[in-house]
């Protein structure tokens, strides 16, 4: 096995960072500072564009081009840096970038999901089983009886409802176009609307409204300070998950989100027959109260406790005068199984287009759940979401 030279390590390093953050990305881009200035053997100052790492930070950042430009020369599958590049304007360039980061922060687009970015580790056929761990997300395909080919274990991914949609969300409600930067901002736009009556606040005159609100914000976090303001911080476990209803619109929003995207709609469908667990440990509503680790050294219960037609460990109490679960009911994992519900609807050949309305996406995820048997209160669901749909005022 060869050793990676420090030059294609530190690029690496750059690709990483892009996913950590604002102080990762400067250190590595002083760490491939250095070594531009200090680089004397050509050999050891090659890097693999078919590395997943390098083809991101090649093509997100967009550095192949500067590097071409700068000349590096291209050896088949290779890019290597020779005594004719002009180093100085290498380390300008990354100079440049650093500067842009110092002064605005890392650029959301750095993280998009075209097919050269995050999304190409997960394109080329088995590449998962090649390449098991991978920014934000582990996968584990050990065999076992009665359980699915495997788990995906996921936090901060393309999964993630946090992830920059590099061509946006797009769909129409009641006729009006709308798009949105992240499916974060879709879920807590309905989650306000439908939740701000329980905490005794007044809610946005129409679910168009609060989705209008959510529209203009590009900040996932934003989105969410907003929405829990607007709903005095009321807790996921009420009648929202009770009775699926924010699978139901998780659901929809997945299919919008994965059908709108080329990179993202391969990247789903390549977890085919897959169980998929979002890992957040603080989150025991949408995810599953474990990080990457603690879910993977629990893989065996995983299908059992947070698979699609998983059942209550506890028997549910739901407390209808406070309007809310005493105990956790089988909806934990509510993310995992909206993405399992938009992967079923997309193998069986749905779309959903920009064009789309709001209110037929839900309707295709909902058809799409009642195929898959998922233990829900359908009828109390839909009817919960009904009026919002379709009320113009």
């Amino acid at each position: 096995m060869s050793v990676p030279s420090p030059f294609s390590s530190a690029l690496a390093a750059l690709a990483e960072s892009q996913y950590e953050g604002a102080e990762a990305f400067l250190t590595a881009c002083s760490t491939l500072r250095i070594l531009l200035l200090g680089a004397t053997d050509a050999k050891r100052r090659s890097v693999r564009r078919t590395n997943p790492r390098i083809a991101s930070v090649i093509g997100v950042a967009g550095i192949e081009e500067a590097m071409l430009s700068l000349g590096f020369r291209e050896e088949g599958e290779r890019i290597t840096l020779d005594d004719s590049v002009d180093r100085f304007a290498g380390v300008a360039l990354l100079d440049s970038a650093a500067g842009g980061v110092r002064r605005h922060g890392l650029a959301p687009i750095q993280r998009t999901s075209d097919t050269k970015g995050w999304s190409a580790e997960l394109h080329a056929p088995c590449v998962l089983d090649a390449n098991p761990k991978f920014k934000g997300a582990v996968l584990d395909l050990r065999p076992r009886d009665g359980a699915p080919s495997g788990v995906l274990a996921f936090h901060n991914s393309p999964f993630s409802n946090w992830w920059p949609c590099g061509a946006s969300i797009e769909f129409c409600h009641l006729g009006v176009s709308l798009r949105f930067a992240t499916s974060e901002a879709i879920l807590m736009a309905f989650k306000q609307h439908l939740l701000a009556p329980m905490a005794g606040v007044a809610p946005h005159a129409s679910l168009a409204a609060a989705l209008g609100t959510h529209a203009a914000i590009h900040s996932p976090a934003e989105s969410k300070e907003v929405a829990a303001r607007a709903t005095r911080r009321a807790s996921d476990y009420t009648w929202w998950a009770h009775h699926g209803v924010h699978v139901l619109v998780g659901a929809a929003v997945c299919l919008l989100k994965f059908s709108q995207d080329v990179g993202l709609r391969r990247l789903l469908l390549r977890t085919q027959g897959v169980l998929i667990v979002e890992a957040a440990p603080h989150d025991g509503a949408w995810g599953v109260a474990m990080n990457t680790s603690q879910a993977l050294r629990a893989v065996d219960e995983l299908p059992r406790r947070f698979g699609p037609r998983s059942e209550a460990q506890d028997p549910v109490q739901f407390d209808v005068g406070a309007n809310r679960i005493i105990r956790p009911s089988c909806e934990a994992n509510a993310l995992g199984k909206a993405l399992m519900v938009a992967r079923d609807a997309l193998l069986a050949g749905a779309d959903a287009p920009a064009s789309m309305e709001l209110r037929d996406a839900v309707a295709l995820a909902a058809r799409q759940m009642r195929l898959d048997e998922l233990p829900v209160d359908w009828e109390c669901a839909e009817r919960k979401l009904a009026d919002a749909l379709t009320a113009s005022v």
